[in-house]
């Protein structure tokens, strides 16, 4: 299963974003592998449909569970327009966050 974070800075220590469009790195988790890695959003600065094309990164990463404390109303179409999951974000970090996830205490937005 691939679960993936927007979040502030990079690494398993990071908080989430805020901003899904507009974080400053995705961290990508393999439940399979036990690892995760991080990207830079590249997106970030874009003058309009960040929200859209971080959507369409979590797709390419072939995501199963997004976390995150809300999506773009724009974003939610693409999502939505998938089998992926989204769960709220909590004020964990990363690596505890997953924990959370795996063991079922985290709410379904959509």
């Amino acid at each position: 299963m691939i679960i993936v974070m927007p979040t502030k800075t990079s690494g398993e220590k990071s908080f989430i974003s805020d901003h899904f469009g507009r974080c400053n790195f995705f961290y990508v988790y393999d439940s399979e592998l036990k690892s995760g890695e991080v990207y830079i959003n590249e997106n970030k600065d874009g003058q309009g449909g960040v929200g859209i094309k971080s959507a369409e990164f979590i797709l390419n990463k072939k995501a199963d569970v997004l976390i995150t404390p809300r999506v773009g109303e724009k974003a939610l179409v693409v999502l939505q327009s998938t089998d992926i999951k989204v769960f709220a974000s909590t004020d964990q970090i990363v690596k505890d966050l997953i924990v959370s996830y795996l063991n079922g205490e985290l709410k379904e937005l959509y």
